[in-house]
Parts: structure tokens; C-alpha cells; sequence
């Protein structure tokens, strides 16, 4: 099913806990564990239909690749056992705002971006509006967050990723 605009926000502040810095806890576990050189995969991709989360490691050796399998599966079991620090939650949740209100798309045309979020909604038949305001699903973020805490993210982290079999492992080999 499609995403409410507040779900899509609260996995982009998920994904951001997880990947979005060096000391985010998925992307941290990854490149500390020497089972591979760097970081593949962009976290959460939500401009298609049906969203996707994809990570990984670039120069895993074939027979770890099932270790690092695992040690994905894992660190997301440990994000829902564990939960994450209200400090950490704050930092994503400011991040993510700062970016929305900023809007910084560089030397890239404004309303280009703008066109490029719009048609994300707009070519499944939702309100192509949707892309663009955050007002709303960031109050009721904030609120949800009040309430909940961390279970916010690690329900969606249990629910979507750890107890959700509709995943693949692709590993590559350069010819």
C-alpha cells in the first residue's frame, strides 16, 4: 500500500538514523566490521510506487557474503530490541526539517525540483501536492515522537525490515 505523507516522513528521519552519518548505527556497524571497503546502497528510495531500502558493502569477499547478510539482519534486530537515544532522534528529526524548510537544491533549478518531487506522487495518481508539504506530517510526527519515543521507528523497523521476507541478497562479480 502507499505510504500516508506522515509515513514517508517518518522513514526518511528512520532512514537518516540508520545511514545518515558516520555514526549512525546500520552505516557505523557496517564499516566497522572490515567485511567490506565501503557503504553501497542508498538506504530508502520512495519515488517509485513501492518503496525499497537497499545497503550493503562493495568489496565483500564471496564467502562472507552471508556474514554480512547477517550482520544487516542483526543490527536491525538490535535497532528493535535497543531503540534509539532521544538525543539521536532530536539530531535526525532537525536535520531532516532543516532540510525540507531549506530547500537547497544548489546550482539545480527550484522548480525543477519541485516538478521532479510532485510527478514521485503525481504518476500514481496521488495529490502531487503531497511531495511538497511537510507542515502537516511533520506535526504529526512530532506528536507521534511525544507519545512513543523510539517505538515509532523500531515498530516500522520490525514491521518493514526485520519480519518482512520480501528481500533480496544480490551479489555482484566484475567480468
Amino acid at each position: 500500500k502507499p505510504f500516508t505523507p506522515t509515513e514517508e516522513l517518518t522513514l526518511g528521519v528512520l532512514d537518516h538514523l540508520m545511514m545518515g552519518t558516520t555514526s549512525s548505527i546500520l552505516r557505523k556497524t557496517l564499516m566497522e566490521s572490515g567485511l567490506g571497503e565501503a557503504i553501497t546502497g542508498g538506504g530508502l528510495s520512495d519515488e517509485l510506487l513501492q518503496s525499497t531500502f537497499s545497503v550493503g558493502l562493495k568489496g565483500v569477499q564471496p564467502e562472507k557474503v552471508a556474514e554480512a547478510e547477517q550482520l544487516i539482519l542483526n543490527t536491525l534486530t538490535k535497532i528493535v530490541e535497543d531503540g534509539f537515544t532521544e538525543d539521536d532522534i532530536e539530531a535526525s528529526l532537525n536535520t531532516i526539517e532543516f532540510q525540507m524548510r531549506e530547500f537547497n537544491t544548489g546550482s539545480f533549478p527550484k522548480y525543477l525540483s519541485f516538478n521532479l518531487a510532485a510527478n514521485t506522487k503525481w504518476l500514481y495518481g496521488r495529490s502531487p501536492m503531497s511531495a511538497v508539504r511537510f507542515e502537516k506530517p511533520l506535526s504529526e510526527l512530532k506528536a507521534m515522537i511525544a507519545e512513543s519515543g523510539s517505538r515509532v521507528f523500531t515498530d516500522l523497523v520490525k514491521e518493514l525490515l526485520v519480519e518482512n521476507t520480501h528481500r533480496s541478497t544480490v551479489e555482484m562479480v566484475p567480468s
